[in-house]
């Protein structure tokens, strides 16, 4: 079997989480109000991946929506624009779209606790 690489139209984006905070500000859960990813004082942002919560993810702007992924191997989570389903944890959707044309992804590494790392110095 032969298999053909497709380039893609889309600009693939990296960009740090303080990027994503100041540009893509996000919607609060509405449907629960135990929901995690809490903004400032506010309620959790996150949108499960089932139910009601995922009839309103699916029913939002392609543009708008997050996937929060896990890293596989790595225990390193990512943000990635649109709405995807492999290794998928929960949803995020913001209030300001992603340009036509634009992946973006945001990598969330796992902050090490010095207190519990097995690192030697």
């Amino acid at each position: 079997m032969r298999t053909s690489f497709i380039p893609s139209s889309e600009t693939h984006l990296s960009i740090c989480e303080a990027t994503f905070d100041e540009h893509y500000p996000l919607r609060v859960n509405h449907l629960n109000p135990h929901a995690g990813w809490a903004v400032d004082d506010g309620g959790g942002c996150l949108f499960e991946t089932h139910g009601d919560e995922l009839a309103f993810v699916c029913s939002q702007d392609p543009r708008c929506i997050w996937t929060l992924v896990d890293g596989g191997d790595s225990p390193d989570q990512y943000l990635l624009s649109g709405y995807h389903l492999v290794n998928r944890v929960g949803y995020l959707i913001s209030t300001v779209p992603v340009a036509p044309g634009v992946a973006i992804e945001v990598h969330l590494p796992t902050e090490s606790d010095p207190l519990t790392s097995t690192e030697q110095e």
